[in-house]
């Protein structure tokens, strides 16, 4: 007599799902780093000394603040999905204010939130499914932006 809980392949792992979910945030997270590190010392270093310096801080303080709210907030707004589609949208609204201080690099944190959240709220919502596109978009449209500005100057 066997044990079927002794089986592996008895029942697809629980995790498998959650992976894929993890694996395109950290994809949408890495490509949001790559744009920051491609455009921020483009629009940072034709200055002096000092200037890089403060590309180096500016540079590792967004990085931070984009595994923060990649790997800390957009999981945990996942787990209340009555207000997951209204967070992903403030995260597209914020991704294009703080474009206004594109500089910064800001945007390419918060936007990479607003798409990650926002796309797993296409996937799994049936209600505010709008909100959650306008969030991709908004996410998208402000990382972007961020980039043809920090690259034209």
């Amino acid at each position: 007599m066997t044990n079927p809980s002794a089986v592996s392949d008895s029942t697809p792992p629980v995790e498998s799902t959650a992976s894929a979910v993890e694996r395109r945030d950290r994809s949408i997270a890495i490509v949001a780093a790559i744009l920051l590190l491609i455009g921020m010392p483009v629009g940072w270093l034709p200055g002096s000394t000092s200037d890089v310096i403060g590309l180096i801080v500016i540079g590792i303080a967004v990085l931070a603040i984009m595994a923060g709210l990649v790997m800390w907030l957009v999981p945990r707004e996942r787990l209340a999905p009555q207000r997951a589609n209204r967070s992903a949208l403030i995260l597209g609204v914020v991704s294009i204010l703080v474009g206004l201080v594109f500089w910064t690099g800001l945007p390419f944190a918060v936007g990479a939130a607003a798409i990650a959240l926002g796309l797993s709220q296409r996937e799994t919502a049936t209600e505010g499914r709008a909100m959650a596109t306008a969030a991709v978009v908004l996410g998208g449209v402000a990382m972007l932006a961020t980039f043809v500005l920090l690259l034209i100057g």
